[in-house]
């Protein structure tokens, strides 16, 4: 996998499901995360997507590979962007995330939020983001999100448009 990452194609997607023990896609997160770290001086671009981030951050780590983990997203958070490595987190529970990651996030894309915890917490960390357009986040509707920070002009409550690509996933079917 490091020889795919450093061909630098478009997009390289490393699925970390289906592992039979729990810390081996926390093993190979780590391994991708200090390849791109040990390489950062290089300053080549990249975009690191952390689908389900509170799964590879934890802000209590119980084992050694996940310390090592957290401390490595810290880090590539705090200082990655000088060396082209940014990072986008997903995660339906910020909370989840230490407050050393979630403090470094320069904008802020919330679909909705149900949780009155997490909007706190992020509203304690997005100081931009008006307390008002954050507790609109409880009843925003399919599609709408709050947008905030560097990459808008003003934070700003936009309509997500309709998919633009055949849906290529589902739910798994639940027998009745």
């Amino acid at each position: 996998m490091m020889d795919v990452i450093d061909e630098r194609p478009r997009a390289t997607v490393l699925d970390l499901g289906g592992f039979r023990f729990p810390a081996e896609p926390q093993v190979a997160a780590l391994s991708v995360l200090d390849h791109l770290w040990k390489k950062r001086e290089e300053r080549r671009p990249i975009l690191i997507v952390i689908d389900e981030a509170h799964n590879v951050c934890s802000p209590d780590p119980a084992t050694p590979v996940q310390r090592a983990l957290t401390e490595r997203v810290t880090q590539i958070a705090a200082e990655g962007r000088k060396f082209g490595l940014w990072l986008l987190l997903s995660t339906q529970r910020p909370s989840k995330l230490p407050v050393n990651v979630l403090s470094q996030c320069d904008n802020l894309v919330l679909m909705k939020m149900a949780s009155p915890r997490d909007l706190a917490e992020l509203a304690a960390v997005f100081g931009y983001v008006p307390p008002a357009l954050l507790d609109h986040a409880m009843h925003f509707t399919k599609g709408q999100a709050l947008v905030a920070g560097g990459f808008i002009a003003a934070p700003s409550v936009v309509k997500m448009g309709a998919r633009l690509t055949h849906e290529g996933g589902a739910d798994v079917a639940v027998p009745l």
